[in-house]
């Protein structure tokens, strides 16, 4: 996939032009100390609007709605939203919070999280790491446009919806709304923004100096070692200017800086029948055709293991330090007079050398696209999706290892999943996992991503407060950024990072100057 993206991305240049002008030459920054970040106040006693005070509502939405008789109003202290609720609940201490006998809701803003890249990594940060698989995420908040919300996975069922406010200062640019199931929706229903929006705004984190924490970090970070070299060159004026999500990037590299992509020696082949049987047969297995042309039998050692196989499978060669493994899923159906993807007429069966065991009842995600199993310190992982919208990692016994809730409409930010030094990584969205451990939770990071084996060494990125850094080879290098491109998909993912060989190649901004950069390991 790797080398058809890649022969993709030289034929947009063709395409683009614009890759002649002559290289700049490579330039060093150094980057400029940062003051202390105050503390901020998460929230204040609001303001309460009497029941049935006058809320006539304008064309912008500027004003709170309408409030019916057994209803109140919450403004924000900040003047930034107002939603109604219950005349009955009574106000909990001196916080934002109010409480019932049916009921309750909390609210706030959420400034320890003002550098995190978006508020669907806010509400992963919270159900992965701040409550430890408590909630399952949601992308489609009831506040549209806006937010993403949490769902508890225990009873009474509770809801917890961030919202992004692109408008207002950093520490005020997440807030959150909780509460109970039953009066959630009732309350979002009623949400008021107080005061225009401009949707398109980024936030700009280098208004804001770094947390003592971000400071004292970056002051205890490693030279670039001698076997590692960074070269950056700026981009033209016109670059300058443009959006990487609008914008393929590329287009302003010279040609004679971008890499050589090599064309791949085996061109692709569509997996048939006979291909598949050509891999399974040293091990003793052979598919047949079954009862209809697209189904298939698959034999064991000349006898019938399972019937009516279908889609033609996937097959994974694991190399171990010992032996090669035979890997591959079978997916298998019941009852060829009912829906093939009916949930009780479908099974998946794992093949792991000669042992065939049920997998799972009914058909995987459609959404999914299945990931190679990865052989990791004497055994299986596999990668897997749960009956919420959580990434699961199982090993062949199904024993669940590690689960981390996410969210997919389109598509899966599942970005990797791979074996490495008797290790496992699993890369989703903007966190990455190694053998179970978060390393945004273990190092305090708001974003990683770009996860690479450099020379056989770990190569990453990571946000830590206004700042974008480079991690190789376990050490955090002297080295910052304020933007990198990173998370587009389709013709856009062409801004993304990239590896060849050797060396990342990728977009960074530092300072509003975008630079092309190329990191080599020697």
């Amino acid at each position: 996939m790797k080398k058809i993206a890649i022969v993709a991305c030289s034929f947009l240049l063709l395409l683009l032009g614009s890759c002649t002008q002559a290289a700049r030459p490579p330039i060093t920054v150094t980057p400029s100390p940062y003051a202390v970040f105050p503390k901020s106040v998460t929230s204040q006693t609001p303001i309460i609007f009497p029941v049935g005070s006058p809320t006539a509502v304008s064309t912008q939405a500027q004003v709170p709605v309408p409030t019916q008789p057994d209803e109140r109003v919450y403004l924000d202290p900040q003047g930034w939203y107002s939603f109604n609720f219950p005349v009955a609940w009574q106000q909990e201490d001196a916080t934002a919070s109010y409480r019932g006998d049916d009921g309750f809701f909390e609210t706030g803003y959420l400034p320890e999280m003002m550098f995190m890249g978006n508020n669907l990594n806010v509400c992963q940060w919270l159900a992965n790491i701040s409550t430890k698989g408590l909630y399952s995420v949601s992308w489609l908040g009831q506040i549209q446009g806006y937010s993403c919300h949490l769902i508890s996975l225990s009873e009474p069922a509770i809801i917890l919806e961030v919202v992004q406010n692109p408008s207002a200062p950093l520490s005020e640019r997440f807030l959150y709304i909780k509460a109970d199931a039953a009066h959630f929706g009732r309350i979002a229903n009623t949400f008021t923004w107080l005061r225009p929006l401009d949707e398109r705004a980024n936030p700009d984190f280098q208004s804001a100096p770094p947390r003592p924490q971000d400071t004292a970090f970056w002051g205890n970070t490693s030279p670039l070692p001698s076997s590692f070299s960074l070269t950056e060159y700026q981009l033209p004026p016109e670059a300058q200017d443009a959006n990487p999500g609008k914008a393929i990037f590329l287009k302003f590299v010279p040609s004679e800086i971008l890499p050589v992509w090599s064309q791949s020696s085996e061109p692709y082949s569509p997996n048939s029948l006979e291909k598949v049987n050509r891999t399974i047969a040293r091990y003793g297995y052979e598919l047949r055709t079954g009862a209809e042309p697209y189904l298939y039998n698959l034999y064991q050692d000349g006898s019938l293991a399972l019937e009516n196989v279908y889609p033609l499978p996937d097959v994974t060669l694991l190399q171990t330090p010992d032996t090669e493994k035979l890997v591959f899923f079978v997916q298998t159906i019941y009852d060829l007079s009912q829906p093939f993807y009916a949930s009780d007429n479908t099974a998946r069966y794992l093949i792991h050398d000669d042992a065939t065991s049920l997998w799972e009842n009914g058909p995987p995600s459609p959404m999914y696209t299945p990931r190679p199993p990865i052989w990791v310190d004497g055994g299986l992982l596999i990668l897997g999706l749960g009956e919420r919208t959580d990434v699961q990692v199982r090993n062949e016994r199904h024993d669940l290892i590690f689960s981390f809730e996410t969210y997919f409409g389109t598509h899966i930010p599942i970005e990797r999943f791979q074996a490495w030094d008797n290790h496992w990584i699993l890369e989703v969205s903007d966190f990455v996992t190694q053998d179970g451990i978060i390393l945004n939770e273990k190092f305090g990071f708001e974003e990683v991503f770009g996860w690479h084996l450099l020379e056989e060494k770990p190569f990453y990125f990571f946000r830590k407060g206004p700042s974008i850094g480079i991690s190789y080879d376990n050490q955090f290098l002297n080295i910052q950024y304020d933007e990198i491109i990173h998370g587009y998909c389709c013709g856009l993912g062409l801004n993304n990072p990239t590896q060849h060989e050797n060396t990342i190649h990728f977009f960074g901004k530092r300072g509003g100057v975008w630079y092309y950069v190329i990191v080599e390991a020697k």
